[in-house]
């Protein structure tokens, strides 16, 4: 219940502050944030991973604290939903690549997008959305169901519907219906992640994506979607994986997770002040 009330009150500030005003309370608040030290060693340990740096070197703890300040400034969007029309949304978000989407959907089986927390990665699902596409968007459960209603709503009034990580059975169907699906493949809320090699170590990263792909035979697309200035955004739609489409499971998994793997190392790396990622997912024992 805490939690809906800090997002309600939240939520009431970013409708009636101006962008400017409402970036601002937002730095401050990463600022304070980033002094708690509340995520800040699970987040310099990713970066430190991802650039083969000391995690306590002052380049470090710089970016570490930029991801603070952006993921703030993406929470500012999210909250402005109400204020913000489709139309608006298409102009802040300019989108590249949805011949490859389109191209995918003629075959009738569904898409399958993995992206990861880079960006305002909720706003490319809704970008999608208001574009026409039928799109849901994979999310943890939260303890509170007025607050994953809340998040819901949020969505839906772009046109995203929320597919929940204990539900996603019901992602077959979606797919034979020919819609989108769009899941982040950096971290598994459910602690069933397997261990592969990411920047050259450890980390564990959800298969679900590749699992799915392969079963449906959906195409599997990359989408990432990165800040363009202080108030916009830039979104890739890349072009579909090739999958590996012989040999038993587990060769198959591997094969292609290493495929998807490397685009995530790519986008990751070229936008790191942008990985929202404040959770540890590296097997380090």
């Amino acid at each position: 219940m805490l939690g809906l009330i800090v997002y309600k009150i939240a939520e009431l500030i970013a409708v009636t502050t101006p962008y400017p005003l409402s970036y601002f309370i937002s730095n401050v608040s990463a600022k304070i944030w980033f002094l708690t030290r509340l995520n800040v060693g699970a987040t310099k340990n990713n970066v430190s991973n991802v650039l083969n740096l000391d995690k306590n070197s002052k380049e470090v703890g710089r970016i570490t604290k930029t991801i603070f300040i952006n993921w703030a400034k993406n929470i500012v969007d999210f909250l402005k939903h109400p204020v913000i029309s489709k139309e608006k949304l298409k102009q802040r978000v300019e989108i590249v690549g949805l011949e490859n989407l389109d191209e995918a959907l003629k075959k009738g089986k569904g898409v399958v997008i993995f992206t990861a927390h880079i960006g305002n990665f909720e706003w490319g699902a809704c970008r999608l959305a208001v574009e026409g596409y039928k799109i849901w968007g994979v999310s943890l459960v939260r303890k509170s169901s007025r607050l994953n209603k809340f998040f819901e709503a949020r969505r839906l009034s772009k046109g995203v519907k929320t597919l929940y990580v204990n539900k996603m059975l019901h992602v077959f169907k979606i797919l034979r219906n020919n819609e989108i699906v769009a899941i982040p493949t950096d971290w598994d809320p459910g602690a069933r992640a397997t261990p592969f090699n990411l920047f050259g170590k450890k980390a564990y990263l959800p298969n679900g994506p590749v699992h799915i792909a392969l079963m449906s035979g959906a195409a599997l697309i990359p989408s990432f979607i990165i800040r363009k200035g202080k108030y916009n955004h830039y979104q890739v739609i890349g072009e579909p994986i090739k999958l590996c489409a012989e040999g038993d499971k587990k060769t198959l998994i591997s094969k292609n997770m290493g495929k998807m793997v490397e685009v995530l190392e790519k986008y990751i790396k070229d936008n790191i002040v942008e990985w929202e990622m404040f959770h540890n997912i590296w097997d380090e024992e």
